[in-house]
């Protein structure tokens, strides 16, 4: 079973708004999480200055930027800490540091990007997804719902282990959040031919979920979430990061990069 104690938020220096932090203070209040917040930063100092003194000038200022940030967590009874790490590369920090840090996921505000822009340029929200050991969400959305209607992706055909595992994954994570009744869950699994129909009656059989909250769909996954999601209105996608890296996520991307930037609501990549 999928645990969320530790959770990881990535703050942006450059932002006043933090999304991430709202969501991740919301779900550790529901789940009992302790919050860790992270900031990277880097600045070049004038050639006149003392570049050492003036990186320990911003990294104090940015200490007490993150202890403002996160007294309301605690205020509201959060266990939080915070970290600031000085980097020109600060992608691969992050990773660096929710590893040390065993995060159990990491937490990201996004924003649209064009498609010239992700294939072009290696953004953050593909190198956190591609290399991050554990879950990463994608926070969109900035005022979170009374009761968050989630979707699923699955594939209940795939028989390789990678992806059984990762199935059971999703839906582990998916009976979380029915069990606390934190949400109305529903699962989509696409299908590209006739040969590979997903059998619905297995996922009402072995995993009890209710019929009407299970969609079984022709075409490309990455087109069948994306109109499930909008059909139902949902907040949150929960979907496989399969080919994580190498040579078969820079050929053929992952599922999850694909359904990004064509979806308004949060994302949740699982490993």
């Amino acid at each position: 079973m999928v645990q969320f104690s530790n959770l990881f938020v990535v703050y942006d220096p450059t932002s006043e708004e933090q999304p991430a932090l709202q969501r991740a203070a919301n779900i550790a209040e529901q789940i009992s999480a302790g919050v860790h917040v992270f900031a990277c930063i880097h600045s070049g100092a004038e050639p006149s200055a003392d570049k050492s003194t003036e990186a320990k000038r911003l990294l104090a200022r940015q200490r007490d930027i993150l202890a403002r940030a996160v007294a309301p967590l605690s205020d509201r009874g959060i266990e939080v800490s915070t970290e600031v790490e000085w980097d020109t590369d600060w992608y691969q920090a992050v990773v660096r540091a929710s590893l040390k840090n065993a995060a159990d996921m990491v937490l990201k505000s996004t924003f649209k990007h064009s498609s010239g822009e992700r294939l072009l340029n290696k953004t953050s929200d593909w190198t956190l997804i591609r290399e991050c050991l554990c879950p990463v969400l994608l926070v969109k959305e900035r005022v979170p719902r009374e009761i968050p209607r989630v979707l699923a992706a699955i594939d209940i055909c795939a028989k390789k282990g990678s992806y059984e595992r990762l199935n059971q994954s999703i839906i582990d994570v998916s009976k979380q959040l029915l069990e606390n009744k934190f949400a109305e869950v529903h699962f989509v699994n696409a299908f590209e031919d006739f040969k590979g129909i997903p059998d619905k009656q297995e996922l009402i059989r072995e995993y009890g979920i209710e019929s009407d909250k299970i969609h079984i769909k022709m075409g490309k996954p990455e087109k069948v979430i994306v109109k499930c999601a909008k059909k139902l209105d949902v907040s949150l996608v929960v979907v496989g990061n399969s080919a994580r890296s190498g040579l078969p996520a820079a050929l053929h991307g992952n599922t999850v990069e694909k359904v990004l930037d064509k979806l308004k609501c949060d994302v949740l990549s699982m490993p």
